[in-house]
């Protein structure tokens, strides 16, 4: 059956695509810390005597072992040292981009000062940082909320200097309504992807491609975490695994996630808030167009496609969310974009993610960490095998768990599933993560 097309919606997909995607310098919760502390800092004179943050448990969580960049330091302690000590919140999520050596000594007097605090917020957001720093007489706050970069209210000793959080709360009330205006669909992507969009269109993302394949190849190359990529490639190179198109994929996205997660002062370009989201959502595709030696048009037309199923994935699942974002969200979203590279059709990708969905449905996140490397490797292994079971016509259908007849049921499902199914395993993992930090 035919399906019919607006011409408007490639241009709301297109500059969807362009809205969720963001250079990062770091692990994004983190360094969404460093950026709230840095927005605080920037209305003191001079370094502040004392920095208290508040984060949510999403924040908490997923920021508590993870390298922080220009530092040999993990955590939102020395995250919240280094955003106070550069004070430049106009950089945004490079806002450690360029921090030295002697930034990273006045961060760590800073701790060994007992100059930071970092505290969970009492609230029920999941993206909530907010920043208090305190002068002599003079304090200021600065509070980010709902997107990792998005400064919602700041104040200098009691005035106001921006508030938009009436605006914000308004815009998530509507955030359904937005999502039904642009026809977010798996069936409308795929149309609007393979037929309306150019090369012209979509040259944008030849930025993502640079800078996501640059942080991978930095971690085939360097030791860094726990070299999950890097020890895949060993493995190819003594022959014990093959030199296929599908280990190659997994070696190099789980490349770049070590680099990131060790520290690494490369950027990655984010998707959806995440860096691991960003790598997940384009390194594969990068390495199995390169492996298919597909032109330009169809490369950057398979990222497309990955983008904006992660983008329609997330809008169901959350921002952030008890699921694995990289994992299933990131990892659902390539899926699409490979089967498309290998030719497929809307009934090949709908039923990927079908089989995604089944296999991978159950990948929790525990936090971000070295580790992260290991689950997107084992999220780029489904995504190929159910790639290539598509292609044949084989998958997953209703009779396996939550999948369900359409494909935008699963979808709804998963995100059930991740909301109110797992409502109370968030706040059971930060348990065991704190307590296992106060044991060792």
């Amino acid at each position: 059956m035919e399906t019919k097309v607006c011409s408007c919606l490639k241009d709301k997909y297109v500059n969807l695509v362009k809205s969720e995607l963001a250079p990062a310098l770091g692990c994004t919760e983190p360094v969404a810390v460093a950026l709230c502390a840095a927005g605080a800092a920037a209305h003191i004179d001079g370094i502040p005597e004392q920095t208290t943050i508040y984060v949510s448990q999403y924040i908490m969580k997923n920021g508590m072992n993870v390298g922080v960049p220009n530092t040999d330091m993990v955590g939102l302690d020395i995250a919240t040292a280094m955003g106070v000590i550069s004070a430049r919140p106009e950089k945004g999520l490079l806002v450690l981009e360029g921090m030295t050596s002697e930034d990273f000594s006045k961060a760590k007097e800073l701790l060994e000062q007992k100059k930071i605090h970092v505290k969970l917020a009492e609230n029920d957001y999941k993206v909530y940082i907010e920043a208090i720093c305190t002068k002599g007489s003079d304090t200021a706050k600065a509070i980010i909320r709902d997107i990792h970069n998005q400064f919602v209210y700041i104040e200098k000793n009691g005035q106001v200097l921006l508030n938009i959080i009436p605006q914000c709360d308004i815009a998530a009330s509507r955030s359904a309504k937005v999502e039904d205006d642009c026809s977010l669909t798996v069936r409308q992507i795929y149309h609007e992807v393979v037929n309306n969009m150019t090369l012209e269109d979509l040259t944008f993302l030849r930025e993502a491609v640079d800078v996501n394949k640059s942080i991978a190849l930095e971690g085939l190359t360097h030791d860094y975490g726990h070299m999950v990529g890097k020890s895949i490639l060993s493995n190819v190179e003594a022959g014990i695994i093959a030199d296929d198109i599908a280990n190659y994929a997994v070696a190099l996205t789980a490349a770049a996630a070590d680099a990131r997660m060790a520290g690494c002062r490369k950027p990655v370009m984010s998707a959806v808030g995440s860096g691991n989201q960003g790598i997940t959502a384009t390194v594969p595709i990068i390495a199995v167009a390169e492996r298919l030696k597909v032109d330009e048009e169809k490369k950057l037309k398979a990222l497309a496609m990955s983008l904006l199923v992660t983008i329609h994935t997330k809008h169901s699942l959350g921002r952030l969310s008890v699921l694995c974002g990289c994992g299933i969200a990131a990892a659902i979203g390539s899926c699409a974009g490979i089967i498309y590279l290998f030719g497929g059709t809307e009934e090949n990708i709908e039923l990927g993610i079908q089989t995604m969905v089944a296999d991978i449905s159950g990948m929790v996140c525990d936090g971000a960490k070295p580790g992260c490397a290991i689950k997107i490797a084992t999220a780029v292994s489904a995504t190929m095998r159910s790639a290539l079971l598509a292609i044949h016509g084989v998958g997953a259908d209703q009779h396996d768990g939550i999948v369900a007849l359409s494909v935008e049921d699963t979808l709804h499902n998963l995100a059930s599933l991740g909301n109110e199914g797992m409502s109370g395993t968030n706040e059971a993992i930060l348990d065991m993560m704190i307590h296992k930090e106060e044991k060792e």
